[in-house]
């Protein structure tokens, strides 16, 4: 498995390893297909005392009981794992050796589609938690950084893996902003720990 270093060139202090080539284009190609039938939802947020649309669709599969909620007003229930998903999930834990009890879809329709700046620390994931995400489809922009710094921008391919090691969600911020260029559908699903508590 190659192991592309350029966060480690461009930015040498940031907590991630990225593996472009994590799966053959078939293979990548398949799990898109299968990504896309997968249950999406629709769900809402609270900011700044209104309750709006979270700009994507959003999916969880995983070990029953691992319900999951973020910024105090999402509440994901997980499905149980697909073959597809579950396999995903093995050989990522082959490769890292993290274990992980879900997987958090996100389906970016257009540029519109979008995710602003956060670390995935909550308290349902345990301390210092490392996150695997694979990316599908169109390539977006990624930006990682450091919560005061400056973000350094990349681009995730299709099939591709990106983990986020232990520590990363305590000292980093990360997010996919909007773009006006025309873009494709690209789901990311990234796998993560829980630990049973959710508030």
């Amino acid at each position: 498995m190659q192991q592309l270093n350029l966060f480690e060139e461009l930015a040498p202090a940031l907590p991630v390893s990225y593996y472009p080539d994590f799966l053959s284009v078939q293979e990548a190609n398949e799990l898109y297909q299968h990504c896309l039938q997968l249950e999406w939802q629709q769900n809402y947020i609270k900011m700044v005392g209104k309750i709006i649309a979270v700009p994507r669709l959003e999916s969880i599969y995983g070990d029953a009981g691992c319900d999951y909620i973020y910024s105090n007003s999402v509440f994901l229930r997980p499905l149980p794992w697909t073959e597809k998903l579950a396999q995903l999930r093995d050989s990522i834990t082959a490769l890292t050796g993290h274990k992980f009890n879900i997987v958090i879809g996100n389906q970016y329709r257009s540029g519109e589609d979008s995710i602003g700046w956060h670390a995935d620390n909550e308290p349902s994931m345990g301390v210092e938690p490392a996150i695997a995400s694979v990316s599908l489809g169109a390539v977006r922009k990624f930006q990682l950084k450091p919560k005061q710094g400056k973000p350094t921008d990349f681009w995730l391919e299709h099939g591709s893996l990106l983990i986020m090691h232990r520590g990363c969600q305590s000292t980093h911020l990360h997010q996919l902003p909007k773009t006006k260029k025309f873009v494709s559908t690209r789901i990311n699903l990234t796998f993560r720990s829980h630990v049973g508590k959710t508030a």
